[in-house]
């Protein structure tokens, strides 16, 4: 197996090692390679998608002029997509969900867009109903 190096701020590191013992993990490795297969697998699924869909996305995203307004071109560019928006404000950061209806191929661009955007954490998903 190739090793790969990978450097982290103390808090992030602090944060991992956490979350891996709580876990049980008994090494950061196990722990990354389980990481990156769920990483890929999550982004795979959503790539394998077709056809009409309803998907929610959840943001997470510092309450910034620039940013904002950059979310509001992307959301009013794909306004058709979208049936509700719920937000909330903690703190300096904006919590949202974004709830679409279309065409999966639409929402993935809608969606594309938005992680393209620095400091946005995000996560889409399906609703089966």
């Amino acid at each position: 197996m190739p090793i790969i190096s990978l450097q982290l701020d103390d808090d992030l590191l602090d944060r991992f090692n956490k979350i891996k013992n709580k876990r049980g993990y008994t090494s950061k490795s196990k722990a990354i390679r389980d990481s990156i297969i769920e990483f890929i697998e999550n982004y795979e699924k959503f790539d394998d998608l077709e056809g009409y869909k309803i998907m929610a996305i959840n943001l997470i995203y510092p309450i910034e002029a620039g940013l904002l307004s950059e979310m509001s071109e992307i959301c009013d560019k794909y306004r058709s997509l979208i049936k509700t928006m719920m937000d909330w404000r903690i703190a300096s950061k904006k919590i949202e969900i974004i709830l679409t209806v279309g065409e999966v191929n639409t929402i993935k661009d809608f969606y594309n867009e938005i992680i393209r955007i620095k400091d946005i954490t995000s996560s889409i998903h399906e609703i089966i109903i």
